[in-house]
């Protein structure tokens, strides 16, 4: 008769040499690589043209800002302030200052152009003014903001200086 212990070891190792080792096999592994490889370098494309998008809405909603930081001003004070149009960006300025309180610049290799109401063609910002009343009205307006072939296009309402209607081509 064998002492229990020896009993136990020969069970354990009998159990040990019966049982089949689980791994994954090299072409296993390789076949899952693969897989993954594909997934990103098919993510790494949509997420640019996410990136690219994000930028152009990031500038729009900053216009945004400014607009109806401007009509808050005007409908508050009762004097008029104004967005100014620059090459680099966007300013607030409000009444009675000689310089813009607020500015938001456009990131680099991005511009864009302004559709006035009733314009024929759009124009290139060199400082026009966006002019807020104090009943809260402004100017209809339309900004084409861009990067590349990439672009936002965002119309404004004249009674809220919210955006009323966006359009987006990101190629």
């Amino acid at each position: 008769m064998m002492p229990r212990s020896a009993a136990r070891i020969m069970r354990s190792r009998t159990v040990r040499v019966g049982r089949r080792m689980h791994g994954y096999t090299l072409i296993e592994v390789a076949l899952v690589i693969a897989i993954i490889v594909l997934l990103i370098g098919a993510v790494i494309p949509l997420s640019s043209g996410f990136v690219r998008e994000q930028r152009l809405r990031d500038s729009a909603l900053g216009l945004l800002v400014l607009a109806k930081t401007a009509r808050t001003e005007a409908m508050t004070t009762g004097r008029t302030a104004e967005v100014i149009f620059s090459k680099g960006g966007f300013s607030l300025r409000r009444a009675g200052e000689e310089e813009a309180a607020e500015t938001e610049v456009l990131p680099s290799g991005m511009r864009y152009q302004l559709l006035p109401f009733g314009a024929d063609k759009p124009l290139r910002p060199d400082g026009q003014r966006w002019i807020f009343q104090p009943t809260g009205l402004c100017e209809p307006l339309t900004v084409r903001i861009m990067e590349d072939e990439a672009w936002i296009e965002v119309r404004f309402d004249p009674l809220t200086a919210g955006i009323e209607e966006e359009s987006y081509y990101i190629p």
